[in-house]
């Protein structure tokens, strides 16, 4: 999402595991509001996430990051037109990939342990996004056929049978950076993520026993003091 002004306070230098064309490229960043302390009231400034942010939490660059953040990056617009992220204030619904439900909690704030994220079986890339506070909601999904099903099916002939040779990950790996290279770079993100408002959805409790409070949101809103 765009936020004309922000700061890019992130380091998007070069690094081995962040070639020159994604420095280069024209990625979504993201503008987050957060509290300041364990027990705190909001922030009084936000913080600016880029890709390789989430490179460094999710471990690699990939496709599937990189198709998340723009996913993403559509759904996060609608629910919060100033560009401003309040990350208190979100649950999110992904696939249960590593990729998606690894971009959904950095970017969203959401976790399982407080019943702020969970994750479907549902394949595709897709997102739940709710505002915890006013319930709206919206899906943004990645239109059909923008990915290539021969890349689709080898990935999941890949994990099905649980074996590649080196030239199989090899040729995997160049094929996905060249969806990316010249695809998802090259056309505007909201042609490849559409947007559908979501009324009358109603989020489910997380079937996870060690559900606890997440303490350092329950006085975001108290004043300061003059």
């Amino acid at each position: 999402m765009e936020h004309k002004d922000k700061v890019r306070s992130s380091d998007n230098a070069v690094e081995w595991y962040w070639p020159q064309w994604a420095a280069d490229a024209s990625l979504p960043e993201f503008l987050v509001r957060d509290t300041e302390s364990s027990h705190g009231r909001y922030a009084t400034g936000t913080k600016t996430i880029i890709v390789k942010d989430l490179v460094k939490f999710h471990g690699h660059a990939c496709d599937g990051l990189f198709r998340g953040a723009s996913a993403l990056a559509v759904g996060l617009s609608r629910l919060f037109p100033d560009g401003i992220i309040d990350r208190t204030d979100l649950r999110v619904l992904s696939r249960n990939s590593p990729c998606l439900g690894d971009v959904a909690a950095y970017l969203t704030g959401g976790r399982v342990r407080f019943n702020t994220q969970d994750v479907q079986s549902q394949p595709g890339v897709w997102f739940v996004l709710q505002k915890i506070s006013s319930k709206d909601t919206v899906r943004v999904e990645e239109v059909p056929g923008v990915y290539p099903i021969a890349l689709s099916d080898e990935e999941g002939r890949l994990v099905l049978t649980k074996d590649a040779t080196p030239e199989q990950l090899d040729r995997l790996q160049a094929a996905q950076w060249e969806w990316v290279r010249e695809v998802l770079l090259k056309t505007p993100r909201e042609t490849l993520y559409e947007l559908t408002s979501m009324p009358d959805f109603s989020w489910a409790e997380v079937p996870y026993d060690h559900k606890g409070q997440r303490t350092d949101v329950l006085f975001k809103d108290v004043p300061r003091m003059p």
